[in-house]
């Protein structure tokens, strides 16, 4: 399914280049985990955006991104990494330090703690289940996300076809086609931010544990 033909740490070079679609798409898509993980570290929603803001400046920085590709590491990994060092330098003033700084020496692997890692997995999961939706929503019908979202909230066919007005068999089926469009979507979501097969794979695994 999954076809890389371009990589995520390329399609990043092209926003270091000042591609202006690239970068919009980067900050669309880490946006909302990183400002949710920021806020859960009690910053209030204001210097949340400010050190989110901070830690895109630094990631389409050319030798940062040299680094992460010559390291061929999960980009998540290293940006939860790049995130947390960024707040440690914004909660010691430092914020006005000039790019290039020490803060480029921060590794691919093992920045985070098993905790943090987990936090920030868990919100990028909900991002991406929520463009997930949103694109199912916009190439099939709203009625598979009401669906969805029914069937998310614990309500069993019956219960949704009661609260629908249709009939249970008619439900379990538009139900189970809406969750193969969903799965479908969703894979497609997690393989756009992959910068192989082999991640990809892992990253399925990964999340499956989030989604039974």
């Amino acid at each position: 399914m999954a076809r890389f033909r371009t990589t995520l740490w390329t399609q990043l070079g092209d926003a270091a280049e000042g591609g202006a679609a690239a970068l919009d798409d980067f900050v669309r898509a880490y946006r909302p985990p990183i400002v949710s993980f920021l806020l859960g570290k009690g910053l209030s929603p204001n210097d949340a955006e400010d050190v989110a803001q901070e830690v895109f400046l630094k990631i389409i920085d050319r030798e940062v991104l040299t680094q992460g590709d010559a390291n061929k590491g999960r980009f998540r990994n290293y940006l939860i990494g790049l995130t947390l060092h960024v707040l440690s330098e914004w909660r010691r003033g430092r914020r006005a330090a000039k790019r290039g700084g020490n803060w480029l020496q921060v590794p691919l692997e093992g920045v985070p703690s098993p905790a943090e890692a987990g936090e920030f997995e868990a919100l990028w999961l909900q991002e991406l289940i929520k463009r997930a939706l949103a694109h199912v929503g916009q190439t099939n019908s709203p009625h598979d996300v009401e669906l969805l979202t029914l069937s998310a909230g614990g309500r069993s066919p019956a219960e949704i076809a009661e609260r629908l007005g249709q009939e249970p068999g008619s439900v379990r089926v538009a139900l189970h086609r809406a969750r193969k469009r969903f799965a479908a979507a969703l894979r497609e979501q997690i393989a756009a931010y992959c910068s192989s097969q082999e991640e990809f794979e892992d990253e399925l695994k990964l999340f499956s544990r989030f989604l039974g």
